[in-house]
């Protein structure tokens, strides 16, 4: 496994942007990801209120990966504004020289950090654009290099439904051990529509240095006035489950996110808590 974090590392070209910053994550994200959490996943979807909001966030994921994120929030005259900050750290990596030498095991920590600008403005009474500028930073072993990247969308949305397209991570490239490594740059479709207590949305992304596609379908439902459950079923390589749960009182909301990767890669746990100043 160790030998697949390397792996993964060495090709990634800070794929850690595309794992979940927060609980939203882990279901249909660019859809229906709001508040200040989505400067993470969309930045048309970033809505704010005059106070102060933030949400901190720990992410445990598969093979000892672990992150760290925090957002904050305010509408500052007729802009929502937001910042968000992610350290994601893969832990201890284990390098095996090639074989059949019998030089020594090395072990070497590596980590991506990204600090995200984001602000978003209505358009017409439905529409709404959002854009956000991030400093992005890799580094692995005694190799690190840093850029620049832009998240651009558009939504437009009514009660009931709606729709929002977007590009992500579109930017400089990366140096790592006289390697560039692209960011992992993707176009995005969502839409979300409201039948009785339940909200039913999707996502469409196609991934521009893979030329892959990827997908998720999802639905939320309150129960009661301060529980929310949402589940989905993602593809990414393989179909795999989504799953989360959302309480919130007064200015005070606890969220849990879960999902089983692919490949038997194992279980991703997200908790968060945000607080309304």
């Amino acid at each position: 496994m160790n030998a697949f974090i390397l792996i993964m590392i060495a090709t990634a070209g800070v794929k850690s942007l595309l794992m979940p910053a927060s609980p939203t994550g882990v279901t249909t994200s660019f859809a229906m990801a709001g508040n200040e959490e989505a400067i993470f996943y969309n930045p048309a979807n970033l809505k704010t209120g005059d106070d102060f909001a933030f949400q901190c966030s720990y992410n445990r994921f598969y093979l000892g990966m672990h992150s760290v994120s925090l957002s904050l929030g305010k509408k500052i005259k007729n802009i929502d504004v937001g910042l968000g900050i992610v350290n994601f750290d893969y832990g201890d990596v284990e390098y095996r020289p090639d074989y059949p030498t019998e030089d020594p095991l090395i072990n070497y920590s590596a980590y991506d950090f990204s600090i995200v600008f984001g602000a978003a403005v209505d358009v017409s009474s439905k529409g709404r654009i959002g854009v956000n500028l991030k400093y992005v930073t890799e580094n692995i072993y005694i190799y690190s290099d840093y850029g620049l990247a832009l998240d651009v969308a558009f939504a437009y949305a009514d009660t009931n439904s709606g729709m929002t397209f977007g590009a992500t991570n579109f930017g400089t490239k990366l140096e790592i051990n006289n390697e560039e490594v692209s960011l992992p740059a993707r176009l995005s479709i969502g839409a979300f529509h409201r039948i009785g207590q339940f909200t039913f949305s999707g996502d469409l992304h196609y991934l521009t240095n893979d030329s892959a596609f990827e997908f998720g379908i999802g639905a939320t439902m309150p129960v009661g006035q301060r529980l929310r459950l949402s589940g989905a079923v993602n593809y990414r390589d393989e179909l795999y489950p989504g799953f989360g749960i959302s309480v919130e009182t007064g200015g005070l909301q606890v969220k849990y996110g879960g999902s089983f990767y692919p490949k038997n890669l194992g279980m991703v746990n997200n908790i968060a808590i945000g607080i309304e100043l």
